[in-house]
C-alpha cells in the first residue's frame, strides 16, 4: 500500500488550506464540538492531511488531552506540522497505521474524516481492524464519509463486525451541498 501513497500537488494544499482555514473553518470547528471532548482524552486523527480539521480537535483537548495525527503523505506531513505549529499538544506520524510504534488499546476515540472511501476497499478491513487494537475498551471510532463515494453502509457495518466494533448509531445527513454519513462505533470491553 505504501506504493499508492498520493502526494498532493502545491495547488491542491493551496486550495485545501485556503478554503479549509477560512469557508470552512466553522464546519471543521462545529464537527469538533460534536465529538463531545472532556479535553483530557488521547484522539487519533487518521488520515489528518493538512490539518484543517485537526486544529479544531487540538484546540479542545486543552486539559491535558493529546492529538496524534496519522498520515502516510509526506506532503501532507509537512504541511499539518506547519497548521498545528501553534499546539503542543499534538504527534504527527508519518507512514501506515499497521507500523504505528503505540501501544494498543491507548486511544480514548479515534477519528477518521472523509478518509476510508480513497483506501482501496481491498485494504479497509485490515486498516479499520488494525485502527480498532489501538482503542481503549469503550472507545469510539467517528467516520464520516461522503455519500455515494464508494463506500456503503453495508460495507462499513460488516467492516466495524470484523474489527470488533459495535454500531452506535449512523446518521445521514447534509453538510451544505454535500451529502454525508457520520458513523459511530464503540470498541467492547475485553472479556
Amino acid at each position: 500500500m505504501e506504493s499508492l501513497v498520493y502526494e498532493p500537488p502545491p495547488l491542491e494544499i493551496k486550495l485545501t488550506l485556503a478554503l479549509g482555514l477560512t469557508i470552512l473553518s466553522p464546519y471543521y470547528q462545529h464537527f469538533a464540538r460534536g465529538l463531545n471532548l472532556k479535553g483530557d482524552e488521547t484522539v487519533m486523527d487518521f488520515g489528518s492531511g493538512s490539518g484543517v480539521c485537526s486544529r479544531h480537535i487540538a484546540a479542545r483537548l486543552r486539559n491535558g488531552g493529546n492529538l496524534v495525527c496519522v498520515d502516510i503523505s509526506k506532503g501532507w506531513n509537512t504541511v499539518i506540522k506547519n497548521t498545528l505549529k501553534l499546539y503542543n499538544n499534538v504527534d504527527f506520524f508519518l507512514g501506515s497505521i499497521n507500523r504505528l510504534d503505540r501501544q494498543e488499546s491507548s486511544f480514548d476515540l479515534i477519528v477518521i474524516h472523509f478518509v476510508l472511501h480513497d483506501i482501496p476497499r481491498s485494504d479497509r478491513t485490515g486498516v479499520l481492524t488494525d485502527l480498532a487494537r489501538f482503542l481503549k475498551p469503550e472507545g469510539s471510532i467517528i467516520i464520516r464519509e461522503p455519500q455515494k463515494h464508494g463506500l456503503t453502509i453495508n460495507e462499513m457495518e460488516l467492516m466495524a463486525e470484523h474489527a470488533h466494533l459495535v454500531p452506535i448509531s449512523i446518521k445521514a445527513h447534509r453538510i451544505a451541498f454535500l451529502p454525508v454519513l457520520d458513523f459511530h462505533y464503540i470498541k467492547t470491553k475485553e472479556k
